[in-house]
């Protein structure tokens, strides 16, 4: 029987299997070993040429990082000697880093890697720079290290007031020469600080804030080689100061900032100094009221004063400092005094001093006796543990009295004359610490000078002491708060302020807003005349508050003022202004906001600079600034301040 042919199975061949061939075989193990090899290479190559180098670098790097620490104990403990030994080491352990650094050459060539490499040639330049520098100023002031109260040898036989003033002369005119080459140096680090863009690196490494930090190295140097290069022709004036060719005659008006006004404080009393050749001679004092009286001012009041003030119908000299900016003000009392007292004494600057000026000093004397008592910077529980001159002061001034007293806020004469005498005829080691409050004060703005001479005064307005309103470049931002008590009282001597200030970058333009919060955290005087005690702090503070900001900045939106924003255009700024006082004042013990939203013309770049401009007079301020909705860069606002980020 024939089987049909679709019912046979066929026998199934089984598949072919490929076989490798061993040349094929030892082609691809031969391809493998390359790569390995190869792969092997690379990381030998890392760990010789990268790893190890870049841990004996970091290790180096840590050990150097120690003796700076070091370094700035010793600036601190004004140890002049120990800082020059601690800076020569400094040098021999960065030349090590660079030497290890030179290791990693070969990045240069390496795209990407090579922007990492030229940042670090560019540091170890920028810190060589600095020891430079700072081989420089110990060179510079090694021979004055007495005078100046620093440890080390004594070089100074100076023991008399004279003898100190002359000496003092010397020392400054003998470092002049010095601010050349450290101006250059400062320069040349600013300059390489600028060149590396600190965006390439993430925000924080290990704990530490490196945007944060950069930018503020960043903006110390800035800070610094503006007052390299801006104090020099002030102090380039020293003989001319203290009278050497001939009598300078100065004008002295004490600012009381416990009542804020625009150029720092109510005018309250002034005296009159004369320099000859380094001698301080006291003239007359006498108070403001004195001198509006003589004036008796039948001027309507300005604006300012009919709109925020109460029932002034007349511009009295005691309020007339109405612009932010010293030397308009300055001038204003100058004209009013040669009115009220003649021209017999033709005045060389006027200077103004407040409070703190005093209680920095009398708190490194210890004591101030003058012939209208003993002063001292202790805690006084009657103005909430204000320093007990500050209070002592205003009850000199200010008590309530039932009689006529002649002259009682005549005190600043004999005060300044005690100040002085005492200040120049104290102990060597306390002169270092008060040319140290001296210059802070300076800095801070407690200490504000106009001259007469527009060749000084120029050279003030260059080193920033002369309270002027700032004017920055077209790519500067820039930022000032000006606040006016007009409650008739003492209130600012408890009342802080806070600050947190967002900017925002939108399409490359920047928006700022701004909030400030006022406190006053204590309970108001009984400013009932009869029952006799002082009214140093109202129940209701009146406040005008403007905000100066650069010309084409937008308003976009005030709160916390109880009239609609005024705008308008004042000493090259965009002015925004506005009052609380009358229908939601800031109530003794309690707080009270303003904010502030506006656009400026200013746009965001990788070196996007704020000027902050700090009013005289105030106390510092705690200040936060955010970008974008980051983290906040908080610091104390004691002084103009120059802010640097990379938008």
């Amino acid at each position: 029987m024939e089987i049909p042919t679709k019912l046979i199975k066929k026998e199934e061949t089984p598949p072919k299997t490929k076989t490798l061939t061993p040349k094929k075989s030892f082609k691809i193990n031969r391809t493998v070993l390359i790569i390995l090899s190869a792969f092997l290479a690379v990381i030998l190559l890392l760990f010789l040429f990268l790893y190890l180098p870049g841990k004996s670098l970091l290790a180096q790097i840590e050990k150097t990082k120690t003796v700076a620490e070091s370094l700035s104990v010793a600036v601190s403990d004004k140890d002049l000697s120990k800082s020059k030994e601690i800076v020569s080491t400094l040098r021999e352990e960065l030349n090590t880093i660079d030497n290890k650094f030179k290791k990693l050459a070969y990045l240069k060539v390496i795209p990407v890697a090579s922007n990492y490499y030229h940042d670090g040639q560019n540091l170890i330049k920028i810190g060589g720079d600095a020891l430079e520098t700072g081989e420089i100023v110990i060179k510079a002031i090694e021979p004055y290290q007495d005078f100046l109260g620093l440890k080390g040898a004594a070089t100074s036989s100076a023991e008399t007031t004279e003898d100190r003033i002359a000496f003092l002369t010397q020392s400054i005119e003998s470092i002049l020469p010095h601010f050349d080459l450290i101006e250059s140096q400062v320069n040349e680090i600013d300059t390489l600080v600028n060149q590396i863009d600190i965006n390439r690196y993430p925000e924080n490494f290990r704990g530490i804030s490196l945007h944060t930090d950069f930018n503020k190295v960043r903006e110390m140097i800035g800070e610094i080689k503006n007052y390299v290069g801006n104090s020099k022709p002030i102090l380039g004036q020293v003989s001319w100061l203290l009278g050497k060719d001939k009598a300078r005659n100065y004008l002295v008006i004490f600012q009381n900032d416990g009542e804020l006004r625009p150029s720092g404080g109510f005018w309250t009393a002034y005296t009159t100094l004369k320099v000859d050749n380094g001698k301080i001679i006291p003239g007359a004092s006498s108070n403001i009221y004195d001198l509006d009286d003589k004036l008796s001012s039948t001027t309507p009041a300005p604006r300012i004063i009919k709109s925020y003030h109460i029932n002034v119908p007349y511009l009295n000299l005691r309020d007339s400092n109405l612009s932010p900016d010293f030397p308009t003000d300055a001038q204003i009392f100058l004209d009013s005094y040669y009115k009220a007292m003649g021209k017999k004494t033709q005045f060389d600057a006027v200077i103004a001093l407040d409070t703190q000026v005093l209680v920095d000093i009398v708190k490194i004397l210890g004591k101030l006796d003058t012939r209208v008592g003993t002063f001292t910077s202790d805690p006084d529980p009657r103005c909430n543990g204000c320093p007990k001159i500050i209070y002592d002061l205003e009850w000199i001034a200010g008590r309530p009295r039932n009689y006529i007293e002649n002259d009682r806020k005549g005190f600043l004469g004999p005060l300044m004359q005690s100040l002085l005498a005492n200040a120049m005829g104290s102990e060597k080691n306390k002169i270092g610490p008060l040319a140290q409050a001296f210059f802070n004060n300076l800095n801070r703005k407690h200490i504000l000078f106009y001259f007469t001479s527009p060749e000084i005064q120029q050279a003030a307005i260059k080193a920033n002491i002369a309270g002027n309103i700032i004017q920055t470049d077209n790519n500067t931002d820039y930022f000032h708060l000006n606040d006016a008590n007009f409650a008739s009282a003492k209130s600012n001597i408890f009342i802080t302020q806070k600050i947190t200030h967002d900017l925002s970058v939108k399409d490359g333009n920047i928006e700022h807003k701004i909030t400030i919060t006022y406190t006053n955290p204590t309970k108001a005087s009984n400013c009932n005349l009869e029952k006799g005690d002082l009214c140093l702090n109202a129940a209701t503070y009146r406040n005008l508050f403007r905000f100066y900001v650069p010309l084409g900045s937008q308003l976009i939106k005030m709160t916390g003022s109880e009239i609609e924003a005024l705008k308008y255009e004042e000493l090259g700024k965009q002015v925004f202004e506005g009052f609380y006082g009358n229908k939601y004042p800031l109530y003794a013990n309690s707080s009270s906001k303003v904010s502030l939203q506006y656009s400026t013309p200013i746009k965001a770049s990788k070196n996007y600079t704020l000027y902050l401009q700090k009013q005289p007079g105030t106390k510092a301020i705690e200040y936060e600034i955010s970008v974008n909705g980051g983290a906040p860069e908080k610091f104390s606002w004691e002084s103009d301040k120059t802010l640097k980020f990379s938008l």
